[in-house]
């Protein structure tokens, strides 16, 4: 019976999602679980039951005068595009995950840099106050952690490029691999919410690290090594974990979204969900990972200087930044 349902998905995936089309798939499917149901009680095996029933019911053209949806078919443009296979759509939920991954590491690489000076220097006063040579090699470490997290980036969009062409149009999903995965995105919620919660408590309590340690100690020196620097950390990690969290999401939604939404194909994408995509593909970079990165910026200037009279001021202005982008480069789809 199964193999009757997903015949029925594919004869109906290119049809308006209108309440008369799901009206006609639902007689249909009922007529034919009833006659599946009469050829097996006459004896008939359940592959042959299967193919007699497609073969009388398995051309929409024929039975669209019964079911009263002539009209809709005939003015039905037929689908473009490539089928994307359960396998490919698999290895791009995974090539999304691992290059998010990666992403993630990049800008926490970014983001803990500054903890190498700071460290640098606090074992340079502690050892030899007389020379540089602390700074200097926070200094080296800063830029190389730079580098290697460009390097990353660069190495993770030369990964990804392959998958620039998958675009609604260009390619489309089955009914098998829909209801996959919309079953891996329904599936993935739990860990979505989890990774979320930890991100975002870790960015808050990054300050944490810095008022216990000035409480419960009272040397300049391990103040100065965990300090700052478990601050940094604490909110590169909350963003590595928002990075991956949102990527796979966000993987679910490209693949759902390859089918018009506006066909029964279509119909496990919300209406009202539209995804957001930048003519630039260094903007689209950028915004992949704006808001993190602000918040990021928000709680570092915060807890360096305690001015949050001032600090407050990057919200609108970051606001103003992202409408522009979005008013210049942006694209729904």
């Amino acid at each position: 019976m199964e193999t009757i349902h997903n015949y029925l998905e594919s004869m109906f995936a290119q049809l308006p999602n209108t309440p008369e089309v799901w009206k006609a798939k639902d007689e249909l499917l009922q007529m034919m679980e009833d006659k599946y149901n009469e050829l097996l009680s006459d004896g008939a095996s359940e592959n042959e039951a299967v193919g007699r029933v497609i073969a009388e019911f398995g051309n929409l053209d024929e039975v669209a005068e019964t079911l009263g949806i002539s009209n809709i078919i005939n003015n039905t443009q037929p689908r473009t595009g490539m089928e994307l296979s359960m396998d490919e759509a698999k290895n791009y939920i995974a090539d999304r995950a691992s290059g998010a991954f990666r992403i993630g590491i990049a800008v926490l690489l970014f983001i803990t840099c500054p903890v190498w000076p700071i460290v640098g220097d606090a074992l340079q006063q502690a050892i030899n106050p007389g020379h540089d040579f602390g700074s200097a090699i926070g200094a080296c470490l800063l830029f190389i952690a730079i580098a290697i997290g460009v390097g990353i980036c660069i190495y993770n969009g030369n990964l990804q490029r392959k998958w620039e062409m998958l675009k609604p149009g260009n390619y489309y999903i089955n009914p098998d691999t829909a209801k996959y995965v919309y079953d891996e995105n329904r599936n993935n919620q739990s860990n979505y919410a989890l990774l979320r919660t930890i991100g975002i408590i870790l960015i808050i309590l990054c300050f944490v690290p810095a008022i216990i340690f000035d409480e419960l100690t009272h040397s300049d020196f391990i103040g100065e090594l965990f300090s700052a620097p478990l601050l940094f950390i604490f909110i590169g990690l909350g963003v590595l974990l928002l990075i991956v969290a949102g990527n796979k999401e966000d993987s679910y939604k490209v693949l759902l979204s390859l089918n018009d939404r506006n066909t029964v194909a279509g119909n496990y994408v919300p209406r009202n969900d539209k995804n957001k995509t930048y003519s630039n593909k260094a903007v689209d970079a950028i915004m992949s990972v704006y808001w993190p990165t602000v918040t990021c910026i928000y709680l570092i200037w915060s807890f360096i200087t305690f001015s949050w009279g001032i600090t407050w001021i990057i919200w609108p202005i970051a606001g103003i930044i992202h409408g522009l982008l979005n008013n210049i480069y942006g694209e729904e789809e």
